[in-house]
């Protein structure tokens, strides 16, 4: 009440947006219950939000956030829901109700992806209530402010992942800390690599108010970079905030946080994005160098609900319009032209470019190569988590990997080397490509897995490995010994 009672939607010109106004359910509704004479609702969706602000949902809605619940086919999942949780036959035998399986995933995957919001029944399929009425929700699965929550209604989201409730700032979403609470960790380590990049030192050393070195961030309203604030970007400047164009125009801000990026930077090797509108209106990514034309059919899948599941339905759409790769790291690069020089921009995205190649390319294809290998002469499963070999390759694209990636993408140069293609080298050379061979040693294809490993490191990018360092290993040498005195 307190929050509400400060909130710009207790402050509204139009007059106060109360409780009601969003918790009102419509008759029939079976989430709903009767309160003091309403009949309301606890849970709240994008939908509801969409009734004010429907630009913003149908943005969010088209997003790769909103996907963010669609995880059961990810590995994520499998390590969330299985490797470290435990099903419903083992929590009962520790005194816990059946609902209390899959435990990591409840309280760790699924509070940022979003869980598929459920509500007890009994054994005839009723909704079970409290005394009051209202629904009881399973524990499993609420409370829950996942982005790509799974609601009741069938919309995907939450708005309360950023705009924390009852408040719903838009100050607070701005904030870099609001996105902290995803995107951090060995796996995605956007809000380190922010901080310790020239942006987030520059946002840390600024004020939040208004003035030369001031931020504006509390501000109510619409906040423009290049009008009220100048100072420092934060995530959602670049990604998603309205900016002054070159031309003194105005660029909207949006609420589909892909918009703007140019590079997939999450599975094992880096693609391309291209955004693809279909004839019925959908917005899809879809990889690769080349962009498809309209008119073309393209393979997309959707995951809707039906009943308490997610069903992942895949069709062929006609593609009706094509917003390519380059054209959204264009979108992306007006946004740094507002602070850099366009030399400046330009290079930047060289610099980045040419590590995410490297990556590709040096590490990435050889590895996935021999792993696709193994498992089709039947050595190792085809879960990476069946075997060390499996393991060692997930951890190297799924952390270290991803960190190198991202530490080029956002100016974090520690990310970049030492937490990342570093590494990814001392698995790669040191863990991997031992345990390779140990396992095609025992299988009895040592030969054919030798013969594979010697092709890759006889390429340039390996020579190192076959040649060693020679003369520049002198230099070293004596570099160090002028540099620390000798005996080093």
């Amino acid at each position: 009440m307190f929050q509400w009672q400060e909130s710009p939607h207790a402050a509204a010109k139009e007059g106060p947006v109360g409780c009601y106004t969003c918790h009102a359910a419509d008759a029939g509704d079976p989430l709903g219950y009767n309160h003091e004479g309403a009949f309301i609702k606890t849970l709240i969706s994008p939908k509801d939000c969409s009734y004010c602000h429907s630009r913003e949902f149908k943005e969010f809605e088209n997003s790769h956030h909103a996907t963010a619940g669609q995880i059961m086919a990810s590995l994520d999942n499998i390590l969330g829901e299985v490797i470290c949780s435990a099903p419903a036959e083992s929590v009962k035998k520790w005194g816990l109700p059946a609902y209390a399986a899959k435990a990591d995933a409840q309280n760790a995957c699924w509070q940022c992806h979003g869980s598929v919001v459920k509500v007890l029944k009994d054994e005839k399929g009723n909704i079970i209530r409290n005394k009051t009425g209202a629904p009881q929700f399973d524990p499993s699965t609420w409370p829950n402010s996942g982005m790509g929550r799974i609601n009741p209604d069938g919309t995907k989201g939450s708005c309360n992942a950023c705009h924390s409730k009852h408040a719903f700032r838009a100050s607070v979403a701005r904030q870099p800390f609001a996105c902290g609470k995803c995107h951090l960790g060995p796996d995605h380590p956007q809000k380190e690599v922010y901080e310790e990049s020239k942006h987030g030192i520059a946002y840390l050393s600024a004020v939040r108010e208004r003035g030369l070195m001031g931020m504006n961030i509390l501000k109510t309203g619409s906040w423009v970079l290049g009008k009220d604030y100048h100072f420092a970007p934060t995530c959602s400047t670049c990604h998603m905030g309205a900016y002054v164009k070159s031309n003194g125009s105005i660029a909207p801000n949006t609420h589909n946080v892909g918009d703007r990026i140019s590079w997939n930077l999450r599975p094992p090797i880096s693609v391309k994005l291209n955004r693809v509108i279909t004839t019925d209106g959908k917005v899809y990514d879809i990889p690769g160098d080349i962009p498809p034309l309209p008119g073309q059919f393209v393979q997309v899948y959707d995951y809707v609900r039906k009943g308490d599941k997610l069903v992942k339905v895949k069709t062929k759409k006609q593609v009706k319009e094509v917003i390519s790769w380059k054209e959204r790291r264009a979108e992306m690069k007006e946004v740094c032209k507002s602070c850099h020089s366009m030399q400046q921009v330009d290079n930047f995205y060289e610099q980045f470019d040419a590590l995410v190649v490297t990556y590709n390319e040096k590490f990435a294809k050889p590895a996935k190569r021999i792993f696709s290998e193994l498992v089709k002469d039947g050595l190792v499963p085809k879960s990476p988590f069946m075997s060390k070999v499996g393991w060692i390759w997930f951890e190297i694209w799924h952390h270290e990997g991803r960190r190198a990636r991202h530490g080029a993408a956002m100016l974090g140069p520690d990310y970049t080397h030492w937490h990342g293609l570093y590494e990814v080298a001392n698995h790669f050379y040191y863990e991997y490509i031992p345990e390779v061979l140990e396992v095609a040693k025992e299988h009895g294809k040592l030969e054919k897995y030798q013969k594979l490993i010697n092709e890759i490191l006889n390429t340039p990018e390996h020579s190192w490995r076959i040649k060693g360092f020679g003369a520049l290993m002198k230099q070293v040498e004596e570099e160090y010994k002028e540099r620390y005195g000798k005996g080093q």
